[in-house]
């Protein structure tokens, strides 16, 4: 095991040969998403990137009572020192002081959702000593951010309502001084800022400390202890990242893009986040003059787009963006994947300077996810198996989001329009604040968050919206960042709308819309509609998404099928599935149909209950029929009848309820206590195979066993199949192939898997030899095995189980994710199983089968194949192909 150090000081020039070999994911493990980006910049691209002092990820959980070991103190101290000497600048020093930035940095990235401190380094007698003539201002303004940010991130100064004091300050001073934004105050005005900023540490009991150092050391510890923070875990939870990864922490100098007109500071992507497309005339990304990094992202004031350097009438910034298109063509082929990066212009000397200060693999909309990867492909820049692992297989759905009718849009109202930050049609009732997002949302109605700008103060309001809207901002704004990463539409930068919170109300173009009225928003062109419009979902992907699943089928080792009975079968298979995995015959017996069920099991009348069974036949023979025939050639799983006694009922009966139904007379128990539904279902299963083969056809029925817990109840039922084909083949002069197996639902079968096989493949005494199936298979149906497995009923589990979720007594929801005992249960079935019949087919048919963790754990398991709901079956032939690519089958 690699010995790691306390520290890493990356400048140009530096090697660390204890990287050689290691991958990107052990080094994004080790320094963190934004760490790795900086050592990329600096130590293998030689791109202008100032130097930085890396407190690897480890570290955030090693603090001592929230602070730094005295050790790691002491090195930071020494990569001061270092950094002076490579700067030339030193701390402390009020004639050139060197003022380094505090940024959080993890593995994965989460925008916005940790802390930051610029201008660290900055005190009294450096801005008395540097603040004066034309410098007067940048001093004090980066003055006044230090202040407000330590204040707020390293002391968590808050006032009585839980709100950020300097905030509230610098808003109510604004008015006072009637500047519509932070760079109309002048130097008087912003040492008159100051002060109340000083006075806000007084009020609370707090005071800046003067000392440089110490400001970097609690800066550090602050933005450790950052990813502890309620915003920080709850989006951990959301995008299922662990806990233990932590943080790291990357001390890096300071440049500044506030210090006159000539400076700025931006964010670029090397393709469109929305669409994915690489434009050729311009790249995506905004750029704003005089203002720090943190600026850009709170959407404080509009930004340009970068096109303002292109077009610019100084020479010196249109070489700015030649450097950075040429840039982004090499970030695209050295890291093979679309990039989002961050940067600061700085004069020096009189010359605008470009510095880059982070790459990071870009969020992106689930529609250019695909766009981007296949392209990336087309390129020549990555394999398929790379551009398939690029994917998301959670977000994959989202490429059917909803988009406005064409005929309604034409008829809507449009109020205003504002830009296109994430893709997706949502209306809902309109909330200005956080807490009536979730108020109303946990009520069960739609909303659609209105607001000025967004923070990461508002993420859980923001996940509980059906859409965003904000009146300033643009697509690299936190609104349309997080949105896009997390699928919600979004419309940012709409500066034609007015907010009122007060009044509970905006204004636009003549409109009044007040807190509850309906608004739609569209985020793929960026239009805001008045009331509810008509939406519809598109029938098909975009031919880049068809592509990477293309690849897919070539590249996945599992079958994908899904859980769907008639009415469900073309779409499914429209969606990709290759077969059924599980055809539930219990749900055929609703409606009109439930009285033929009823005669069977509880009429009086043996006459009744015959002709009850032959429409049975009849309209299952129907259904089986065309399932069969929209997945031919593919194995169709006809699961017999599951569901317990009592749900089929009379709504007037006295009959006895039984205790646990669930573990009582269902199943393969009803299956034998009346024996005429078997029959009467398989007869219809193997009728409808052999129409279809005489009509030429390819047919691959597969009956299915639900509950069976010992080898003698499959014996049983076997009889009775290969009875049926022999009666067919005695009346049609045909014998039909089918398939025989058994659903694996509780532990006494999981362990029982030999006996079960044998079972299986057991060829009966007198019984021809073509009345006996093709092939057996099982079937894990892992909502009732997890259900005997773990002793928890799924219908009463939300009672406690979000509760052990997040109290860590299960790593993730059971019946969402396979939890390992069960796991472990289907691995000892395999095992058991293969050493019988080495090519014996095993599924799963439970809705882990769409589980993208789940999934992976049966690619390792060796299952044949996985069925899930239709809706999941996008996302689950993505995943089977990238657990082949991580894990390739032999």
């Amino acid at each position: 095991m690699s010995t790691w150090k306390n520290t890493y000081f990356f400048a140009k020039g530096c090697k660390f040969p204890e990287f050689d070999g290691k991958s990107k994911d052990e080094l994004k493990s080790l320094l963190g998403g934004k760490g790795y980006g900086l050592y990329l910049m600096t130590c293998e691209l030689d791109l202008n990137c100032p130097v930085v002092l890396n407190l690897p990820t480890f570290h955030a959980n090693r603090l001592e009572d929230g602070r730094i070991p005295a050790g790691l103190v002491k090195e930071i101290h020494e990569g001061l020192r270092e950094m002076e000497k490579t700067s030339g600048k030193k701390f402390g020093d009020p004639a050139n002081p060197l003022l380094v930035s505090a940024r959080s940095g993890a593995k994965f990235s989460m925008p916005g959702m940790m802390d930051t401190i610029l201008n660290i380094g900055l005190n009294d007698a450096i801005i008395d000593k540097l603040a004066v003539g034309d410098a007067a201002r940048f001093w004090l303004d980066s003055y006044r951010r230090l202040l407000q940010m330590f204040g707020d991130v390293v002391l968590q100064i808050e006032d009585e309502h839980g709100e950020d004091p300097f905030e509230e300050t610098l808003d109510h001073f604004k008015k006072e001084k009637k500047a519509a934004n932070d760079l109309e105050l002048g130097p008087d005005e912003l040492r008159e800022l100051i002060a109340r900023y000083k006075a806000v540490y007084d009020k609370y009991g707090h005071a800046f400390p003067q000392d440089p150092e110490e400001q970097v050391v609690r800066s550090a510890e602050a933005v450790f202890r950052s990813w502890g923070n309620e915003r920080a875990v709850f989006t951990r939870r959301l995008e299922g990242i662990s806990d233990d990864l932590g943080t790291a922490v990357n001390i890096q100098q300071m440049v500044f893009g506030n210090k006159n007109p000539r400076c700025g500071t931006g964010v670029f992507f090397t393709r469109d986040k929305s669409t994915g497309i690489k434009h050729a005339d311009h790249l995506e990304g905004t750029v704003l003059f005089q203002a720090q990094g943190e600026d850009v992202v709170a959407g404080i004031r509009n930004s340009l787009p970068l096109e303002a350097l292109r077009d610019h009438e100084d020479a010196a910034f249109r070489a700015i963006y030649e450097e950075m298109k040429s840039t982004a063509d090499r970030l695209e082929k050295v890291l093979k994947n679309m990039q989002d990066t961050e940067f600061t212009i700085e004069e020096i000397n009189g010359q605008p300077i470009l510095f880059w200060l982070q790459i990071r693999d870009g969020k992106r909309s689930a529609t250019a996810e695909s766009v981007i990867a296949a392209a990336l492909h087309e390129e020549g820049i990555v394999t398929k198996e790379q551009a398939v692992m690029m994917v998301n297989p959670e977000r994959f759905e989202e490429l059917l989001f909803p988009q406005i009718e064409e005929k309604a849009r034409k008829a809507a109202t449009l109020i205003t329009k504002g830009s296109a930050a994430s893709p997706g049609a949502a209306a809902g009732h309109v909330v200005f604040t956080q807490d009536d997002a979730l108020e109303l949302a946990g009520r069960g109605e739609p909303v659609i968050l209105v607001t000025v700008m967004t923070s990461q103060e508002d993420v859980k309001g923001m996940k509980a919206s059906r859409g965003i809207l904000t009146s300033t901002g643009t697509k690299v704004s936190h609104a349309a960042i997080m949105a896009t990463a997390w699928g919600i539409p979004a419309v940012v930068g709409a500066s034609e709308i007015a907010i009122d919170k007060a009044k509970g109300l905006f204004t636009a173009n003549g409109h009044t819309i007040k807190r509850g009225d309906f608004i739609t928003i569209t985020g793929t062109t960026g239009e805001v509609y008045l009331g509810t419009v008509p939406t519809t979902v598109p029938k098909e992907l975009n031919p880049s998404a068809q592509k990477i699943l293309d690849w897919c089928g070539q590249i996945k080792a599992m079958d994908v099928r899904a859980n769907a009975e008639a009415a469900e079968t073309q779409p499914a298979y429209d969606k990709g599935a290759r077969g059924i995995g599980l055809f539930r015959t219990e749900h055929m017996f609703l409606g009109d149909r439930l009285p033929f069920i009823q005669e069977v099991l509880f009429g009086k009348d043996p006459a009744k209950a015959e002709a009850a069974l032959q429409k049975i036949f009849e309209f299952s023979k129907k259904d089986f029929k065309h399932s069969l025939e929209v997945m031919d050639g593919h194995g169709v799983t006809i699961r017999l009848l599951d569901a317990p006694l009592h749900e089929f009922f009379p709504h007037d009966t006295d009959m006895h309820q039984e205790e646990n139904p669930m573990l009582g007379h269902r199943s393969v128990r009803m299956a034998l206590t009346n024996p005429e539904i078997p029959r009467t279902q398989i007869r219809a299963v193997l009728e409808a195979a052999l129409e279809l083969k005489l009509a030429g056809k390819n047919p691959k029925p597969e009956i299915e066993i639900p509950l069976v817990i010992i080898p003698r109840e499959a014996t049983e039922l076997l009889k009775v199949a290969t009875s049926v084909a022999t009666e067919l083949h005695t009346e049609k002069g045909q014998w039909v192939d089918y398939a025989f197996g058994i659903m694996v639902e509780t532990p006494a079968a999981a362990l029982q898997g030999k006996a079960m096989v044998e079972a299986l493949r057991a060829k009966l005494s007198g019984v021809p030899a073509e009345a006996h199936p093709k092939y057996g298979f099982a079937s894990f149906g892992t909502n009732d095995l997890t259900q005997t497995t773990l002793a928890i009923s799924r219908d009463d589990a939300d009672r406690f189980l979000p509760f052990y979720v997040d109290e860590k007594f299960f790593e993730r929801h059971p019946f969402i994710s396979m939890h390992p005992a069960v796991e472990r249960l289907v691995r000892l079935f395999v095992d058991e199983a293969r050493a019988v019949d080495p090519h014996f087919e095993i599924f799963i048919c439970g809705e882990h089968g769409g589980d993208p963790y789940t999934i992976e754990r049966l690619h390792l398991c060796g299952l044949s194949g996985i069925s899930m709901s239709p809706g999941k079956v996008y996302r689950s032939i993505l995943k089977a192909a990238q657990s082949n690519v991580k894990f390739p089958r032999k």
